[in-house]
């Protein structure tokens, strides 16, 4: 039997709190509206299982739902899932970003990839919906289930906030008074030029890839070109053996350019994924650390006036 006054352990124990449910899901279709240098994505949005609305929202509209929730309260101290960077729409930087890839003075120009953009901002918004303290905000949920998107102010940082920014830098190499984030900091030091060196590693084999396969394609062509009439034997063992010789190459072609995209679209996403995130966490660390280094001067100038507060005190009694 139990003494008096002894309860289940159980009773006054806290119940577990139960894992965090996303309130919505969101996919992306594929079809993307495109009217000159904006970009329209639709939203499908269900809630347990049931659409509840198709939205529309262009690029900046996701850099805006960033800057809210990553501004909002609550945040200090968390690691906000990084929104994917844009990618170019208009003309000229289209033709910049192809020649990066395929050579400085090559002519072709990488077609669109609507389709990448769509994968990285359904994730983007997944990462948002199930995280524990940003999958409740109002301003995401009104994102998601509104029909207009939610008015965009343009953001600026004036000469103050740059400065302050520059400030805020130099405290980087100020030691953490925790053994923990210290050496958080230290992993992040060490993995953030890793991954970047890997994700241009990777942009190097990649634009490799595509290359090859865009000087195939030109060979292909040529041959196609010198193909001759079928009037005699030899010319007809030519274009037997021409068209066979096509036939490879074009094969080579293919796997070249599914080898370059493959890359990009499984390797390059979690890349850069993880490049956004680690950037995010160094952000955090860093606030971490501006905050800590404030609360220390603050503590060394208390210490300071306590001495004189006493004189003071004990020449007025």
């Amino acid at each position: 039997m139990l003494e008096e006054g002894s309860g289940s352990s159980g009773a006054s124990s806290p119940e577990p709190e139960e894992p965090f449910t996303p309130k919505f899901k969101v996919s992306l279709s594929d079809h993307v509206n495109k009217d000159g240098e904006s970009v329209k994505f639709t939203l499908q949005v269900s809630q347990n299982g049931r659409t509840v609305g198709m939205v529309e929202r262009e690029f900046e509209d996701f850099e805006y739902l960033d800057h809210c929730v990553s501004t909002g309260p609550g945040v200090l101290g968390l690691i906000v899932p990084p929104v994917p960077l844009r990618s170019a729409t208009d003309p000229y930087n289209a033709e910049i970003q192809s020649r990066k890839v395929m050579g400085k003075e090559s002519k072709t120009l990488i077609p669109d990839e609507f389709n990448k953009d769509c994968r990285q901002l359904q994730k983007y918004l997944e990462l948002l919906l199930s995280h524990p303290v940003l999958g409740k905000n109002q301003r995401l949920h009104d994102f998601l289930t509104e029909k207009e998107p939610p008015p965009r102010t343009k953001v600026k940082r004036g000469l103050m906030g740059r400065l302050s920014d520059t400030l805020e830098a130099r405290k980087q190499r100020w030691p953490d008074s925790e053994e923990f984030f210290q050496q958080e900091r230290d992993w992040v030091a060490r993995y953030q030029p890793a991954l970047t060196n890997a994700a241009s590693a990777l942009a190097s084999v990649t634009a490799a890839h595509l290359r090859v396969g865009h000087q195939l394609e030109g060979v292909v062509t040529a041959l196609k070109l010198s193909s001759c009439p079928n009037q005699h034997l030899h010319q007809k063992q030519f274009n037997n053996m021409n068209t066979i010789f096509l036939e490879c190459l074009d094969g080579v072609k293919g796997v070249e350019d599914e080898e370059g995209y493959e890359g990009e679209r499984v390797l390059g996403s979690v890349l850069g994924l993880w490049q956004r995130y680690v950037t995010g966490e160094a952000a955090m660390l860093l606030h971490r650390t501006c905050l800590m280094v404030d609360y220390q001067a603050c503590n060394r100038a208390l210490d300071k006036a306590k001495p004189n507060r006493k004189e003071a005190v004990s020449v007025e009694v």
